[in-house]
């Protein structure tokens, strides 16, 4: 596969000739934010959602941004010009090149990235086995920014340990995965933990509660204690490159049976159609 291209800062350039100033506050600070999105037949899916939570990100730290209009055309730009159909799209806004200081920069220039790589979509999904990780990160995890080594590291724990990903438990409740929210089923009903300023309001979080509503599946939003976990009969994760995954196993123990359950095989049927279903016009730049 070729490299990709690179949108940086107003201007396509091969993946080869992308650089930026050692001294970005991106590298120094983990001083940004950053969105993926879905392209599916050459769509985007839920754009409008995650051009508003890039806004709601960037004014949480305080980071201007460049017109949302440039950044929706030059994300579409980088799927078209591939050729992708099936397709994600990185976009990384960081505070941009500074001499390396705490304060925030008075004047600051912007440094854009996209990236646009194939992805497809894996069909059955999966079967995830996760553990539960201590949530040790930092108290704004609501917003979306490059500052993830806790979420890296955690990963990492659960690979050590045979896992798939980590579940983050805080107080004694669940937080959500590493990259992803998380979805409980007890007795056919689905709930999911309320959006606090440790979780993460997810779009595709988002989507599967419509989607369940739409499919005549209870759903709530309440605290998930981590030992009900253990109790649930279905388990999974939702999130933009990882879509809908199944967890069948979580520290060691069985989920349910052991296997994806009905309303994870339903609401990953209903997800599919709803990505694949016609962008509303206007819906999407050109």
């Amino acid at each position: 596969m070729s490299e990709p291209l690179v949108y940086l800062n107003g201007e396509f350039v091969p993946y080869e000739a992308a650089r930026v100033p050692v001294e970005d506050r991106g590298l120094q600070f983990a001083d940004g934010v950053y969105e993926v999105v879905r392209y599916y037949d050459g769509r985007p899916f839920r754009m409008q959602q995650h051009l508003a939570r890039l806004v709601r990100s960037a004014a949480g730290i305080e980071l201007p941004l460049p017109p949302i209009e440039e950044i929706r055309q030059a994300m579409d730009a980088l799927v078209e010009r591939q050729g992708l159909q099936d397709a994600a799209v990185y976009l990384q806004i960081t505070r941009g090149p500074a001499p390396r200081a705490h304060g925030l920069v008075p004047d600051p220039r912007p440094t854009v990235i996209a990236i646009a790589r194939e992805a497809r979509s894996v069909r059955p999904r999966p079967s995830l086995r996760a553990v539960t990780v201590s949530d040790d990160r930092w108290a704004r995890c609501y917003l979306k920014t490059t500052a993830l080594l806790p979420n890296a590291l955690a990963r990492e724990r659960a690979r050590r340990l045979g896992a798939d990903d980590g579940i983050f438990v805080r107080d004694g409740f669940v937080m959500e995965a590493t990259a992803s929210n998380v979805f409980v089923v007890f007795a056919g009903r689905l709930v999911t933990p309320p959006l606090t300023n440790y979780i993460l309001a997810g779009i595709t979080r988002e989507a599967v509660i419509e989607l369940a509503a739409g499919e005549g599946i209870p759903v709530s939003e309440e605290p998930v204690s981590a030992h009900l976990l253990y109790q649930a009969d279905e388990v999974f994760l939702s999130g933009t490159n990882s879509e809908l995954g199944p967890v069948v196993a979580i520290d060691g123990r069985p989920v349910g049976e052991g296997r994806p359950g009905p309303i994870f095989n339903r609401l990953l049927a209903a997800f599919d159609v709803a990505v694949r279903r016609a962008v509303p016009a206007g819906a999407r730049s050109s």
